[in-house]
């Protein structure tokens, strides 16, 4: 059968890019699945993610967050907040293509930033205290006033990696030691440092290669801080507010509670995994918000953990199985019951794995729920499909495979049929049995696959070396078209009409056989498709560079598109899922975890 390519420029008319259309009906619904820096000031907390291209906030100690705006051509890598003025916050970081350094300043609670400093070199910390503000950078250490008036200190140390007050003096990292600024005069001390903390005049510094210190006289003297570990490699060392000296090695956790005399191993590693910060509340001292390589966990005794989120996971899979919503994310899956209530969501086990964790795809039908989780066997990629048969509360491995995969798809008229997509090997998987076994399909021009559409007649593959066609369960594969696709839908009114999704363009098919192009939908890297009851077509875009349409949707079947984005999901969608009802639009985003809009 041959297949003819059109070009419809005169018919299929787009939309121009410009933002358009309705911005401010996204809500954010969880999960929180994401970690990062923390900030307090009064009762809000402030985190950064990991990402570092936005802040989130809460006003109620973490039971729900709202999402600020993408920072302006910067990523962060620190956060600081006003204990005077809770709504003013700094973030610290540096900008892309050239090593220059920024601070970010917002005085509406982290919502929207404006540049409040430019440095030759990446800004790497920043502090409020003693009226003032810092930052810490390659030149030295910059000083301000509520985040504006800067000037680099005299006499700063260069190098400038953490700065911290303490009392009416300043303690820096620098250089790989310490620094103090008193009574305006600075001096140097061969204490190995990259991190500095403090409570009241006790300061603790640590290196990753040159163990703890502890001064109980605000940085004139120090000592060694030892304990029970052998490692010499310190992944954490601090003091906390409740006065905790905390020291995390190869070896484990530990906390002394009389500055390093006795110490007390804790199950945090195996709980949360490695420390990177810790902050608490003013008036909460003693319940701990700990940021780990599993997200944000609040504590009390370093043992137990009650996951604090924030709603901003990089979410590559959306299913939807009775009445629970299932997330898959580049940390693992998350599930909650529809309607969604709460951004807290299930998490599927205590802690995720800080690599080979990534829920790639997923697929329910009849009570069945698979998932595809992205993870390794010794040093080689490989695939574990896993099975739920409660709405993904619980999973039991069912086979792995090499490669990786970002599709699962069941059969609409064979019963037991599944198609699961691969990259990184020139292969798919069938199986027959639901999800039990596969059987690997190889074909020497796959470059690899991101989706799988299954119809009456056969499968869709959207390959990064084209789209393709099997009528015979993948067992022969014949090229549509050309060109890198990353998606692929069937009408599932009538499968004559398929729409393929292309890195910027889509091509739009009404007989299964000849297919338009509908050229420069997006600048951006088009992702994902989905559809409505009514015939109603929804698009994710993906933005690497400033922000991108999020969402686009048609209502002729593909011919033409109008952004129904906004800025909740101007960072990218990377899964779309429209209700059974019609009545909703879930969008899986690359740093929002899941969004929800209603369709009327």
């Amino acid at each position: 059968m041959r297949v003819v390519i059109t070009l419809l420029a005169a018919l299929l008319a787009v939309v121009p890019s410009a933002h358009a259309g309705p911005s401010t009906r996204w809500e954010n619904i969880g999960p929180n699945g994401a970690g990062g820096y923390l900030a307090f000031a009064k009762n809000t907390a402030y985190v950064l993610p990991g990402a570092g291209q936005q802040v989130f906030r809460s006003d109620d100690r973490g039971r729900s967050w709202r999402q600020g705006r993408l920072f302006p051509e910067m990523r962060g890598n620190g956060l600081a907040a006003d204990p005077s003025r809770p709504d003013t916050v700094l973030v610290a970081g540096y900008e892309g293509g050239g090593g220059a350094g920024t601070v970010l300043r917002s005085v509406d609670g982290g919502m929207s930033f404006s540049v409040a400093l430019r440095t030759p070199s990446e800004v790497q910390d920043v502090a409020f205290g003693g009226g003032f503000s810092y930052a810490a950078s390659s030149e030295g250490v910059y000083r301000g006033v509520g985040g504006l008036e800067w000037s680099l200190l005299p006499g700063s140390p260069a190098g400038a990696e953490d700065v911290h007050v303490v009392g009416s003096d300043l303690v820096v990292a620098a250089g790989g030691v310490v620094h103090v600024l008193r009574a305006g005069k600075w001096s140097a001390f061969e204490v190995p440092a990259d991190k500095i903390t403090s409570r009241g005049d006790v300061v603790v510094a640590r290196k990753f290669s040159g163990g703890v210190h502890l001064s109980a006289d605000r940085g004139a003297t120090w000592r060694a801080v030892t304990g029970p570990w052998t490692s010499s490699w310190i992944l954490y060392g601090a003091i906390t507010a409740n006065g905790w000296i905390q020291v995390q090695t190869l070896d484990g956790h530990f906390i002394s509670a009389d500055m390093g005399a006795t110490w007390k191993r804790t199950d945090a590693v195996e709980k949360v995994d490695v420390y990177t910060e810790i902050g608490s509340f003013s008036d909460l001292p003693d319940w701990q918000w700990v940021y780990a390589s599993g997200g944000v966990y609040a504590t009390a005794d370093h043992e137990h953990f009650k996951r604090v989120g924030v709603p901003g996971a990089h979410v590559l899979s959306l299913a939807v199985s009775g009445r629970s919503i299932i997330a898959g994310t580049m940390q693992g899956s998350f599930r909650t019951d529809l309607p969604v209530a709460s951004q807290e969501w299930d998490f599927d086990g205590t802690a995720p794995p800080a690599i080979g964790n990534r829920i790639g795809a997923l697929a329910a039908r009849d009570g069945v729920v698979l998932r595809g989780r992205n993870a390794y066997r010794g040093s080689q990629d490989a695939i574990f499909v896993e099975r739920s048969l409660d709405g993904g509360r619980t999973w039991v491995t069912t086979s792995d495979m090499p490669g990786n995969t970002r599709s699962l798809v069941f059969d609409p008229l064979v019963p037991g049929r599944v198609y699961m997509g691969a990259y990184l090997i020139n292969a798919f998987y069938v199986s027959f049995d639901g999800g039990l076994s596969f059987v690997q399909r190889v074909h020497a021009p796959l470059r690899g696959i991101k989706t799988i559409a299954a119809d009456p007649g056969g499968i869709w593959l959207a390959d990064a070396g084209g789209l393709y066609r099997s009528t015979d369960a993948g067992v022969s594969l014949k090229q549509v078209l050309p060109g890198r696709m990353n998606s692929v839908l069937v009408d599932p009114r009538d499968p004559r009409h398929v729409v393929a999704v292309g890195q910027n363009s889509v091509f739009v098919s009404f007989d299964g056989v000849s297919f338009a192009e509908v050229p420069a939908v997006s600048s951006e890297q088009l992702s994902t498709i989905a559809i409505a009851p009514n015939g109603v077509l929804y698009l994710g875009s993906i933005a690497f560079e400033g922000s991108s349409k999020g969402v686009l949707r048609s209502l002729n079947g593909g011919r033409s598109w109008t952004v129904f984005g906004g800025p909740d999901v101007e960072r990218g969608v990377e899964a779309l899922l429209v209700s059974s009802d019609g009545r909703t639009l879930y969008a899986g985003t690359v740093s929002g975890s899941v969004h929800r809009r209603s369709l009327g």
